[in-house]
């Protein structure tokens, strides 16, 4: 009875979806409201000009309570500092603070030889920017790092054998740590099993006197005074800084926000560029390295178990004591040991060449700045390579905002759903509307390439036609003149002006199409009964101004829906395109109209002056439906204030 029990109520848990599933498919959408342009909209709706206001304002209130905001903002660790968790976060930090410290204490001694310095340097930028990144940062797990860009010094054979040896071990104790990785608290510290190993067999075998091996030699104990940089040296160097500054805050912010996105907290971006930008800064006057951060560290110490900076103030303080006490211990360390480790730590940098694949397959625009950045910093140097790349970013977003995607939108069966009639098979013209979008913002750069898509996906040659047009108004405005001269001629003097002033007016309400009321004035004439005859046949021809009448062919539309809902701005060029669209298909006999503008865009076309007696806000709808549905009640006629319902 129980096992009955159990699978019926399993074989119901199972049928649930289902049941629902069905129901949201059966079940209708019903909505019926009034068809509403962009008047009734903001009338309905009881729309206000926002509040403007200025921001630079707040910057000069103070109070108690904004003095304490900007200190937490601008020093983030007393925000979190007092609320930390001792019981839960703090065993983790120590440990992930020891594994970076671990990893870092090899990898600085190796950056300064990399950069030809002394390798206390390398020390103390591990000990002065980690510790000022914990004061000022607001990533939990990133981990800080130097930056620097050098040649490796010449070497000799016994300096090639002893990196080989030493990276072959650093590697194989690498793969070990990843293998075992589940297993283990903290990844196997293979960079400080390495330098202890080399130091030891350097200081047994005797490396230096025997093999002509370099070693590290003597390290001051201590730290240094603080030292303002020279000023001389900027102008020279200020290029490579702006470099090493946008590259390191890039990497920097990166890494913060995959880290943040993982475990649920978030990261300002405009304090990571103080806190960078602070220990850069303090590290310059206690000579150091410039600093960003490292992937690998800052996975170390997630992974070790680190939840705050508080990993990062630890792994300072463990560097701070060896830059104390036991610097001089590597004394006899190879300099060659420090190179391998430099090589092998390049493994992930070598491994972004395996994404030029997966670029290839999900984004080709991304591949292409991808080479184009890598082959230009490779050819040209850092910093000229980073500034094209940009450059190039730049004109491919203006390049792809030229190429967008021009579709004719058809409506899906039994819905106010408008999609492209090239990608969905269901999706119909409605009779006599044509609905066009662009998945671009209009403006200066793509507004003619708009038009010109616009007019072709119509399948009427717009252009053709009005020219066509016009030449039969000049040619009808010619035949006018002639008639005049006649009439001249025949008529006296004294009846003659009464005369010309009626065919001027012909001529100029012909001008304006208003070919039926120039006419009827024309034949008001009662001594030219015969030459007014002529021009009334000449005017019943006239009369026919419409496509139709001169034999062109007629669009197979009476209403133009233009859906707006990808814009984000308008500039003066998008207005004009949107006005010379209006114009040139009311030429041809198309009424026109906009629809789905966004709030922002429909102010930006108001202070344009883009509204006025011939394109007013109910020439603009809320909705493609209600563009449609308002076309379909009235082709061919220009909108008045609409009463009418939408049923969907």
């Amino acid at each position: 009875m129980r096992l009955s029990e159990a699978s019926g109520r399993r074989d119901t848990q199972a049928l649930l979806p289902v049941t629902q599933a069905m129901e949201l498919r059966n079940r209708d959408y019903h909505v019926e409201r009034p068809l509403m342009n962009q008047q009734q909209l903001e009338e309905l709706g009881h729309q206000t000009s926002a509040t403007r206001t200025y921001q630079w304002r707040t910057w000069f209130q103070c109070s108690r309570a904004r003095a304490r905001a900007l200190l937490f903002q601008y020093l983030p660790v007393l925000s979190w500092l007092p609320r930390y968790p001792l019981r839960d976060w703090l065993l983790g930090d120590l440990l992930a603070g020891l594994s970076v410290a671990i990893m870092q204490l090899p990898q600085g001694l190796a950056y300064a030889l990399l950069a030809g310095l002394p390798p206390v340097f390398g020390l103390y930028s591990s000990f002065y920017p980690v510790f000022v990144y914990f004061l000022f940062g607001t990533s939990r797990h990133i981990s800080v790092v130097l930056e620097v860009c050098s040649l490796l010094p010449q070497s000799v054979v016994g300096t090639v054998v002893t990196a080989l040896v030493s990276g072959v071990v650093l590697v194989l104790l690498k793969l070990l740590s990843d293998k075992l990785h589940r297993y283990l608290p903290m990844p196997i510290p293979g960079e400080l099993l390495t330098l202890i190993g080399a130091t030891g067999i350097s200081y047994g075998v005797g490396l230096k006197s025997k093999f002509g091996v370099d070693v590290v030699g003597d390290i001051p104990a201590g730290l240094v005074p603080p030292a303002a940089p020279n000023p001389q040296l900027f102008a020279s160097l200020v290029g490579y800084a702006f470099t090493i500054a946008v590259v390191g805050f890039a990497i920097a912010i990166s890494l913060g926000k995959i880290f943040a996105l993982r475990h649920g907290y978030r990261v300002d971006s405009n304090q990571e560029l103080v806190a960078l930008g602070l220990s850069n800064l303090i590290g310059g006057i206690f000579q150091c390295f410039p600093v960003s951060c490292s992937m690998s560290r800052s996975l170390v110490q997630e992974g070790s178990g680190g939840n705050t900076q508080v990993a990062g103030a630890v792994s300072s303080l463990f560097i701070l004591i060896i830059i104390v006490k036991l610097g001089e211990l590597f004394r006899d360390l190879p300099k060659a040991v420090l190179a391998a480790a430099i090589i092998v730590n390049l493994k992930g940098m070598l491994k972004q060449f395996t994404d030029i694949p997966s670029l290839w397959k999900s984004n080709r625009m991304d591949l292409l700045i991808w080479l184009v950045t890598f082959v230009a910093t490779i050819l040209l140097n850092l910093d000229i390579g980073l500034a094209i790349a940009v450059v190039f970013s730049l004109l491919l977003v203006v390049f792809r905002t030229q190429l967008p995607h021009y579709s004719v939108l058809g409506q899906v069966p039994d819905t106010d759903i408008y999609q492209d009639v090239a990608e969905y098979s269901e999706a119909r013209e409605v009779p006599g509307v044509k609905v066009f979008r662009s998945s671009a913002t209009m403006y200066f750069a793509n507004a003619e390439l708009y038009s010109d898509a616009l007019k072709k996906r119509c399948g009427v040659d717009v252009d053709h036609l009005i020219s066509k047009k016009k030449k039969w108004l000049r040619k009808q405005e010619q035949k006018l003149k002639r008639m005049q001269k006649t009439l001249q001629k025949q008529t006296a003097s004294s009846e003659g002006t009464s005369v010309s002033v009626q065919v001027n007016t012909i001529i100029t309400d012909v001008e304006s199409n208003n070919v039926d009321d120039s006419m009827a004035r024309a034949s008001a004439g009662n001594e030219l009964e015969d030459t007014t005859a002529s021009g009334q046949e000449d005017a019943k021809a006239a009369n026919g101004s419409t496509l139709k009448a001169l034999g062109l062919p007629q669009p197979h539309f009476h209403s133009l829906v233009l859906d707006l809902g990808a814009l984000s701005f308008v500039d003066t060029v998008c207005i004009k395109s949107l006005k010379n669209i209006f114009r040139d298909f009311r030429e041809i006999e198309v009424e026109v109209y906009m629809a789905a503008c966004h709030a922002p865009v429909v102010s930006q076309l108001e202070a344009g002056h883009f509204f006025d007696a011939s394109i007013t806000k109910q020439h603009l709808f809320a909705s493609v439906h209600d563009a449609v549905l308002f076309a379909l009640q009235h082709p061919r006629s220009s909108p008045a204030s609409p009463v009418l319902t939408t049923k969907l």
